[in-house]
This record gives C-alpha cells, structure tokens and sequence, in this order.
C-alpha cells in the first residue's frame, strides 16, 4: 500500500464496486418480493399476518441499518446464530427495503376501488386470478416510481454494510485513507465515480421501466 498511486487503486474500487452491485441486486430481489408478499396480505386483511407485518414494517422503518446488521453479525453469534458479512448485508437489506417496498406496493393497492373487486367478484375471478390480473398490474403502475426510489435508496444504503466489514465501496475508501491520507483525494473521487457508474445506469434503467409502464397505461 506505500507504493501505491491512484492508478492502483482502480482495481480495488472495481470489485469493490461489483461487490456492492451484486449485494444491492439480490436485495432488491428478496426485497421486492417481501414487500409483494407482505402488500398482498395486509390488502386482504389477514387476520393474524396483519399485525406482524404491521409491526415488521415500523421496526425496520424506525431503526438504522446500520444498528440492524451490527445486532445480526455480532449480536446473534450469542446465541450460535452466525452470518458471513455478504449474507447479513442481504439479510438485513432485504428486510429493510421490504418495509419500504411493502409500504409503496400496498398504497398502490389502495388506489383499487371497490367496484373492480366486486366486478372481478361477479365475474367468478379466484383470488389468485384477481391479484395476477387486476390488482398487481394497477399497483405496481401507480407504486413503481416509489419501488424505483427504494431500489436506489437500497444500493446507497449497502455502504452502511462497512460496520460489518462487507468490502464494499465505502468500507475500502476507509481502510485506504487510513493508511494512505495522502490519497484522500483521489479515493475520495473513485467513490464518487463508482457510485455514479452504478446509479446513473440503474436510475435510467429505472425511468425507461416507468415510461414503459406509464405510456401501456395511458399511452402518454
């Protein structure tokens, strides 16, 4: 590390930048489908799984990530329940943005009026019929620029997993400058850009999925 220039710490940055991807990727995942899984049971009221998720949601909403996975990586060990640090950042991610991910879903659902269910009622539909085919398609048009704004919002959120020694992009630009504060500047910059060559790709990706939605839509 003495030897260093800036140059070399693009390889670093690099993998530490694909580490980061690939964590945010499989947490949005898990994180989507919880969140769907989750709407679905409060739109119907489920008696006993209403209040538990009720009560996920405000936990994880009103508590830091980064106090979450400090408890999971060094506090479950305790009691012989022990997590690598890629599976804790996934865990943890993946329950914090299905909070999020529920609470978006489930308003969409929301904007459902009555009359549609009662349609889709009178026309023999089955539950799973009516959720595949009227009330998914019109909650994810109405909740999918909050599922967007959650999914990057999940990506920045990874760089909190430094407490737990995920060698993500951040928890590498801390272990550098602090043996070389002579490269704060240029580690300084390569998080920058390696933040930015995540999220300009994943925010457009983003915008054509919603454009897309929107103009099935509305045709606008």
């Amino acid at each position: 590390m003495e030897n260093y220039s800036a140059f070399d710490l693009i390889p670093i940055f690099a993998k530490a930048s694909a580490t980061t991807l690939m964590v945010a990727s499989i947490s949005i995942f898990f994180a989507f489908l919880i969140g769907l899984l989750s709407s679905i049971a409060l739109f119907y009221n489920a008696p006993v799984l209403k209040p538990a998720i009720r009560a996920y949601v405000e936990f994880f909403r009103n508590t830091p990530s980064l106090v979450q996975a400090y408890f999971i990586f060094y506090g479950l060990p305790k009691i012989s329940l022990q997590f690598d640090s890629y599976t804790c950042s996934i865990l943890v991610l993946s329950l914090l943005g299905g909070a999020y991910m529920c609470e978006a879903i489930h308003s969409g659902m929301k904007a459902i009026s009555a009359n549609q269910l009662e349609l889709a009622k009178s026309m023999g539909l089955s539950r799973f019929n009516t959720i595949i085919y009227l009330i998914l398609p019109q909650a994810l048009s109405t909740s999918i620029a909050a599922v967007n704004n959650n999914s990057i919002f999940l990506t920045k959120e990874v760089s909190a997993m430094k407490i737990i020694l995920l060698p993500e992009i951040v928890y590498q630009a801390f272990a550098i400058i602090s043996l070389r504060a002579d490269l704060t500047l240029p580690v300084a910059a390569l998080t920058i850009i390696s933040y930015l060559l995540i999220l300009l790709p994943m925010s457009y990706l983003f915008s054509r999925i919603e454009r897309k939605i929107r103009f099935a839509e509305f045709g606008v």
